[in-house]
């Protein structure tokens, strides 16, 4: 089995993405890059709690798939090979729609606030695509998507989920785990009816580099992965 190890990553990332309640039903897709002609991705009609790491697909960006067996569902190929071949650090590329950042994406102007510190890791790393046009299922639709990620890292979406984008795994994954949770916070605190309070522009802007430490990105998900190793180990299969 080749690429093993990233294999094994993406498997883990499917499955704790199906703990977290990310999917909706067999749809959604996440790829990572192995070289500059191929990616991994997960097949047409899988369960990501049933995914594997030897049943996951090696795809070219033709839509050939050149290991495993199964298909790639349409808009997963024209989405990932675009953003793969046009956007330099999205080595990971995760697609879903998880319910509080998708619902960010159904309000007029829907925007992630500095309202909560969790949300400062992200300042002036998302872009809004509020050019809602159907299912990519052509390489305008993917072309399109791929460029509003520029040097970010997420695309909320608009009327769709979102996107993410990282250069491993584990920096996919604890982002897109955070923004869900920082939007879920602020949707909670919508609810009440009451304003948001607001962190001012230059306090977010000075605290904003502060709210992360790069060693707990890869601590997440090697304790995460624990977790798969201690109730589905199927998964590195």
């Amino acid at each position: 089995m080749q690429h093993r190890q990233d294999r094994i990553d993406l498997a883990a990332c499917l499955r704790l993405a199906a703990r977290n309640g990310w999917q909706r039903g067999v749809d959604n897709h996440f790829s990572l890059a192995v070289d500059e002609g191929h990616f991994l991705v997960n097949a047409r009609g899988v369960h990501w709690s049933e995914v594997t790491a030897s049943n996951l697909l090696l795809a070219d960006h033709d839509g050939n798939v050149v290991e495993g067996e199964g298909e790639i569902e349409a808009s997963a190929f024209y989405i990932h090979s675009h953003i793969h071949r046009t956007v330099p650090h999205a080595r990971c590329v995760l697609h879903a729609h998880p319910t509080y950042s998708t619902a960010l994406g159904c309000i007029e102007g829907g925007r992630l606030e500095n309202c909560h510190q969790d949300a400062l890791r992200f300042l002036g790393r998302v872009s809004y695509d509020g050019d809602f046009s159907g299912s990519a299922f052509d390489d305008g639709e993917g072309g399109r998507i791929a460029a509003t990620i520029g040097n970010g890292n997420i695309v909320v979406m608009a009327h769709h989920g979102i996107t993410v984008v990282g250069e491993t795994v584990a920096r996919a994954y604890d982002d897109f785990y955070n923004f869900e949770v920082a939007c879920e916070y602020q949707l909670t605190a919508m609810a009440s009816g009451r304003p948001l309070a607001i962190l001012p522009d230059d306090v977010s802007e000075k605290l904003a580099a502060g709210m992360w430490d790069e060693r707990q990105i890869d601590f997440h998900f090697a304790a995460m992965k624990r977790l798969l190793d201690r109730d589905e180990p199927d998964y590195t299969h």
